[in-house]
């Protein structure tokens, strides 16, 4: 049987809130509510039984870890927590929205849950570029086809796009992808043709540490 998904969101800072709410932004938290169960990413490990990643899903439960929202740990296993609906800790609770229903068994969830963890890990939360939002939205499109709407992360879009004229204690810096290095492909030369190779002075060989003579062959076999 269908269960449906309910998208809670909360303030992180309710005299900001107050005022820029109505201008489709602020410091919001979010977390995604199914089968009885609020998750939400970023937890700051306060206190807990067992190390995260010696932990099942199912041991993974609403008592069996304390979390803060809208902050990390630094453990290289999932930053994913779960609480009861509507009382992350650390925010205060302003609505729901309704995204729509999933046919995943709770079960099913909870491994949905844990596959994401390996993705949104605690020692990658970002306050601009992988935070409680990101997390979210992406739950509800995995449960329901729909992200979340766009403003409750619209501060922190902001906040990259024009984050080299904000002060450096406002933001953290932005994480660049490392690109691979381009290799150039090499055709093959067929056998018996000669391929062209640059003739290099006595200057430039001593240079590069490769003495020799100026007489040698410009061109070579294959």
């Amino acid at each position: 049987m269908p269960s449906p998904v309910i998208l809670n969101i909360y303030d992180l800072t309710t005299q900001v809130n107050s005022w820029t709410y109505w201008c489709g932004v602020g410091v919001f938290h979010a977390g995604v509510e199914v089968y009885g169960i609020e998750y939400a990413y970023g937890g700051e490990l306060l206190q807990q039984s067992h190390h995260p990643c010696l932990m099942s899903a199912s041991e993974r439960s609403i008592n069996s870890w304390c979390a803060t929202a809208g902050a990390g740990h630094d453990y290289d296993v999932s930053g994913i927590f779960a609480t009861r609906p509507r009382e992350a800790p650390g925010a205060a609770y302003r609505e729901c929205i309704h995204m729509g229903e999933t046919t995943l068994s709770a079960s099913q969830v909870q491994h949905l849950v844990q596959q994401m963890g390996h993705h949104y890990k605690g020692n990658k939360y970002h306050l601009l570029q992988l935070n409680c939002n990101h997390f979210a939205s992406d739950m509800c499109m995995q449960l329901t086809g729909k992200p979340a709407p766009s403003w409750i992360n619209r501060l922190a879009g902001l906040a990259v796009l024009f984050h080299c004229f904000l002060p450096g204690s406002w933001v953290p810096p932005l994480q660049t992808p490392t690109a691979a290095p381009v290799v150039e492909p090499t055709l093959p030369v067929p056998r018996g043709k000669r391929r062209a190779v640059p003739r290099t002075n006595s200057k430039q060989r001593l240079l590069d540490g490769n003495p020799g003579s100026d007489e040698d062959s410009a061109t070579t076999r294959v």
